[in-house]
């Protein structure tokens, strides 16, 4: 018995000095490393955290960030899971009045490998958020940009905002979005006011479409409203209609099939090439046919052949090549970001 009891206690001991010497528990709770990036107007930043309590100050941080009038996005550089084709399955969002409510939510996307935005309304008081799937941020990937010979050097990404192969659609974007959501409509578009076409609250330019005449000299998209810098980072950027037209007149067109996706083949002077799928676009929630990507400008001072007041440029890919179009803006179409070599 007495055996029995000093193996016992001998036991206890060794369990005792295993946990006090583990570093992955601190009062038998796991710690959680994890580098986290973040945007915020445009500028990207990359932390690691070794606690959790600095993850709860980042969190809180956010918030701020929030409340202050920006944009914040942010994801797990670890964390490398691909978002689905059409980007409008999985996307997870929420609205809270309450801080903290607001953080424990933003911490479970997290922990589940998702991409997190989030947005305040001082009027009503309301944090919100939009989750989905983390797709690769290929910063500092040569491989992801391509040469096309341009006049201007300017290189072109290989894939979509939020895809991983050319043939992979991406996700959707309002224009001056930044994440990917469900509803693609006035009644959910970010800078309009109750759901109001003509009561615009940012990039108006006539003073008949913003909000109680609200007007700017915004007609190109701030670092903080482009999809491309926000969710890929490292000098990616939405192209500018003038920068499409570029690609328009310099390349050669081909109407081909890419792994099973149709799509508008772009060979530019050298040799080299893009795909642009034909990934459709979203208007409230239903996907239509063709596909469309978003310029940077909205259709002030840009040749169209529509009215401009509430539209922004975007083009379209069909067996007839690239074309120009103005579209208004709360539709959802897809991205293909662009670098400046200089």
């Amino acid at each position: 018995m007495k055996q029995l009891l000093k193996l016992t206690a001998l036991l206890a001991v060794a369990t005792l000095a295993l946990t006090s010497c583990n570093p992955e528990t601190e009062d038998n709770v796991p710690v959680k490393e994890r580098d986290i990036t973040y945007t915020v107007d445009g500028n990207t930043k990359t932390v690691h955290l070794t606690t959790d309590a600095e993850f709860e100050t980042l969190l809180d941080r956010f918030c701020d960030y929030a409340e202050n009038g920006s944009n914040v996005t942010f994801y797990n550089a670890g964390q490398h899971s691909v978002g689905n084709s059409k980007g409008t399955k999985d996307i997870v969002t929420y609205s809270t009045t309450n801080r903290e409510n607001m953080k424990r939510w933003m911490r479970a996307q997290e922990d589940a490998g998702r991409t997190v935005t989030v947005t305040y309304d001082p009027t009503s008081g309301t944090y919100n958020g939009a989750a989905y799937a983390t797709a690769p941020h290929p910063q500092n990937d040569n491989t992801y940009w391509v040469d096309l010979g341009l006049p201007s050097g300017l290189l072109w990404a290989k894939c979509n905002v939020g895809a991983t192969q050319p043939e992979d659609s991406g996700y959707f974007f309002a224009w001056g979005e930044t994440w990917p959501k469900n509803d693609y409509s006035w009644s959910a578009y970010t800078y309009c006011h109750n759901g109001d076409c003509y009561s615009l609250t940012k990039y108006s330019h006539f003073s008949n479409v913003g909000y109680n005449g609200y007007t700017d000299t915004l007609t190109v998209l701030q670092p903080g409203d482009d999809a491309a810098t926000v969710n890929i980072g490292g000098g990616a950027r939405t192209p500018t209609y003038y920068e499409w037209k570029e690609l328009q007149e310099n390349c050669t067109f081909e109407w081909v099939t890419q792994n099973g996706m149709n799509g508008l083949r772009c060979t530019g002077p050298n040799g080299n090439s893009i795909f642009l799928p034909d990934a459709g676009n979203i208007s409230s929630t239903s996907v239509n046919i063709w596909g469309y990507y978003w310029s940077a400008n909205i259709s002030v001072n840009i040749p169209c052949y529509n009215d401009v007041t509430t539209g922004a440029c975007s083009f379209k890919v069909d067996e007839n090549g690239l074309n120009f179009f103005r579209s208004e803006r709360h539709i959802g179409m897809k991205v293909r970001p662009v670098r400046s070599t200089h």
